[in-house]
């Protein structure tokens, strides 16, 4: 359809949409995502820091140049990235309506970041392209969607639409199928009262290769989903540990969990996995490894504050100046709280070193040398590996 616009609404739309950063707007989106859109809370970070991100600050670049130039509706070459990443999220098993959710969501916070960086002479070119972004968000929408459904038909089998839903009966079993019998053995998986939830992560696959990885669990009696860039499920009590070493990657297993406490189990696992990942670690990771983390992923809120009474004052103070009191801090830690090696480490002087750590307790209040405000520190420092906005899976 062709624009209704004016060459004068399109130089002053053109003036507007320079003063907007599609990047910030993209980053916008993707909080707005993991906050508001139950299906992409359980996407991994990488993929939403990833892929979604690109393609989010994509939309809104397309979508400023659909209101300021007279090409019309979005080419089918400029679509290509949109129709990839609905391949990749029928791939995830991510439900279309949260997809769609996701481009009207971000439709509206494109709009909104117009809206407050417009000036007064503005608005009302800025109002007569509404119609304009109604039609964008109409084409990219059903591009998207025709692209899932067609992918969802190539990828999702009878089996594995089975598998999901057998998961979901048994991770939440106040929504329990009343024919989940029959479905456990359909998938030929056994019923039990405690199941063993791991996730599996083969660091720079791509998804195919990890939906790969979940058919070859099946077929060793696990229950395994791909998840973008992991794969998750359930194992029963009894199920050897090799099978998850193979291929490489890594991988947590948990320890067996009623199945009323699956669901936060299966969690855990998701967040050993993304903590490990961006740890470098590879092979098995152990939950004891990694109690900080999860017990600040169990209490987000609180997690939150921590790290703002902390990470803030430090983080505020390496923009002013150009000591990095986080990097101090993190050091003296990981030293055993040894000066002296600490600043052979730093590559400064004791003294300077001293300076430093009396700084971070003028900032923060918190003294490394007491128990109970070391304890608070460590916390906040294992707040760091944790992705922002929400707990971290």
């Amino acid at each position: 359809m062709a624009s209704t616009l004016t060459d004068n609404q399109r130089e002053l739309l053109s003036a507007l949409v320079e003063r907007v950063d599609p990047l910030a707007v993209a980053h916008e989106m993707v909080d707005a995502f993991r906050s508001e859109i139950t299906g992409y809370t359980r996407l991994p970070e990488s993929v939403l820091t990833g892929q979604i991100l690109d393609v989010s600050r994509s939309n809104v670049e397309l979508f400023f140049r659909s209101i300021t130039s007279t090409s019309g509706p979005p080419s089918e070459e400029e679509l290509l990235p949109y129709r990839e990443s609905a391949r990749s999220r029928a791939e995830e098993g991510l439900p279309l309506e949260d997809l769609l959710h996701a481009y009207r969501l971000g439709g509206r916070l494109g709009w909104q970041a117009l809206l407050d960086a417009a000036l007064p002479d503005e608005y009302p070119a800025l109002l007569a392209a509404a119609e304009p972004l109604m039609h964008y968000i109409d084409s990219v929408s059903a591009a998207v969607a025709q692209t899932y459904l067609d992918e969802h038909q190539h990828i999702v089998s009878e089996e594995e639409r089975r598998q999901r839903a057998l998961v979901e009966a048994l991770v939440h079993p106040e929504r329990e199928a009343p024919a989940l019998r029959d479905l456990a053995e359909r998938v030929g998986f056994p019923l039990a009262e405690t199941y063993r939830p791991f996730a599996k992560a083969l660091p720079g696959a791509p998804t195919h290769a990890h939906s790969q990885l979940a058919s070859a669990l099946r077929t060793r009696g696990v229950l395994a989903l791909t998840e973008g860039d992991r794969v998750t499920g359930l194992a029963t009590e009894d199920a050897d540990e090799a099978v998850f070493s193979r291929p490489q990657g890594l991988y947590a297993l948990g320890m067996p969990a009623p199945r009323a406490e699956l669901a936060v189990a299966l969690d855990d696992m998701r967040l050993l996995v993304g903590v490990a990942r961006r740890e470098g670690l590879e092979g098995s990771i152990e939950v004891d490894g990694f109690l900080l983390e999860l017990l600040l992923a169990r209490a987000p809120d609180l997690a939150d504050r921590l790290a703002g009474r902390v990470l803030g004052p430090l983080e505020a103070y390496a923009e002013r100046r150009s000591s990095d009191l986080l990097e101090t801090l993190e050091a003296f830690l990981e030293c055993g709280l040894d000066r002296r090696q600490t600043a052979q480490r730093l590559h400064v002087h004791p003294n300077t070193l001293d300076y430093r750590l009396r700084r971070i307790a003028e900032l923060t209040g918190l003294e490394p040398g007491r128990p109970r405000d070391l304890v608070l520190l460590e916390l906040a420092l294992a707040r760091r590996k944790l992705p922002p906005g929400r707990r971290g899976y």
